[in-house]
């Protein structure tokens, strides 16, 4: 097998108060990123899940978090119509 199915593209992410030869990185892929940290020989790495790619590189910020909690009100506010119509259809 030599072909490879995609190449990922690994971009370095800036480090505040890191520790001395600690590379965080970041790789785009579907539903979120790849995040992975390497000091000396070890590497670490984790998903985190961002369908929108809203994350800068950063952090995700108070915004990322408002975004969220207004799609869940969004969300209870549909389910609380639906109730609604329901109780209209039994007759109360």
């Amino acid at each position: 097998m030599s072909e490879v199915p995609f190449d990922l593209e690994w971009e370095i992410l800036g480090e505040t108060g890191s520790a001395t030869g600690l590379t965080t990185e970041r790789a785009q892929v579907f539903g979120g990123w790849l995040v992975r940290t390497r000091v000396g020989g070890s590497v670490s790495m984790a998903f985190v899940p961002d369908d929108q790619f809203r994350w800068d590189g950063e952090d995700f910020g108070d915004e990322y978090e408002e975004d969220e909690d207004a799609e869940e009100d969004e969300e209870g506010e549909e389910d609380e119509e639906e109730g609604e119509e329901e109780d209209e259809e039994d007759g109360e």
